[in-house]
This record gives C-alpha cells, structure tokens and sequence, in this order.
C-alpha cells in the first residue's frame, strides 16, 4: 500500500487532541497495509517546552517536511474553528505542490483548504474507510533530495 502522513494541530491544542486521532488512524490505516508517518512520534507533547523550546523550528519544520515528501497521501484534521492551522495549512501546501493525495477531515469551511483537498470528510471514520476502501497507493512523486533541506546530501 501507500504511505501516510498524519497532519493537524499539534502546537495549539491539549497533546490528548493531537495525539488520540493519530493513533486511532495509524491503527487502522497500519491494519489495512498502509505505512504511517506520524509527526508527534518520539515526542512527548505533556513535556515542558515541547512547543516552544524543546525543538527549534528547523529541526520541526524540516522532519515535518521530510515525512511529507516520503508520503503518498496526507491525512489532515482541520476541524477545530478556535485554532489558525497554520502548519497544517503550510504541510497541505506543499503536498499540493509535491502532487500528494490529501484527505481532509473536520469539516473545514476555509475555501483554501478545500481547494487543495482531493478528498473532504466530516469525521475521522468516514476518511480512513475512504483511504482503505479506494486502496489510494497515490503513485509515488519523485523522491530525492529535498534541494535546501535535505540533510543527506
């Protein structure tokens, strides 16, 4: 199957709200074949300073942009009203650039999200059935180096 990066709210919401919907995707989305990203792995998002001190924005930005490159389709929640999304917005951009599949649940109302969904869901479930039920293994974009931010070559 494809690969699967998990975008949404990290920064500005409680890490119970960041971190449940990932997991209850990766266990499906895994189940079902699929390889996935997850950005708040390896973190501990309870930790003093995760979001402010912790990592410096290269080191989050520049991880957060690797995953995308690496994946097929991004799975982005984009529910809340009472948050600007600014990453996810940043990370749906450049997947829409990078000729990525991206699924969107939440119920987004913002015309830019839409625009550059392939896919919009109200709920969580809804989204990851669609993702399994159409078997999406987007073709992959070319994969390389990341021109600036490639830490390989």
């Amino acid at each position: 199957m494809g690969v699967v990066y998990l975008a949404g709210a990290i920064s500005e919401v409680d890490p119970t709200y960041a971190t449940e919907w990932r997991t209850v995707a990766e266990r499906y989305l895994s189940g079902a074949g699929f390889e996935v990203l997850n950005p708040c792995a390896g973190k501990d998002l309870y930790a003093p300073g995760v979001n402010e001190d912790m990592f410096t924005p290269a080191q989050i930005v520049e991880a957060d942009l690797e995953m995308i490159w690496q994946s097929d389709i991004i799975l982005a929640e984009v529910g809340r009203r009472d948050i600007p999304y600014h990453g996810t917005s940043m990370e749906i951009a450049y997947a829409y650039q990078w000729k990525k599949t991206i699924i969107v649940w939440g119920g987004s109302r913002s015309y830019w999200i839409r625009y550059h969904a392939t896919a919009q869901f109200k709920g969580l479930p809804q989204a990851i059935v669609y993702i399994i039920r159409e078997g999406l293994n987007a073709s992959r974009s070319q994969k390389g180096c990341l021109g600036s931010l490639c830490q390989k070559c």
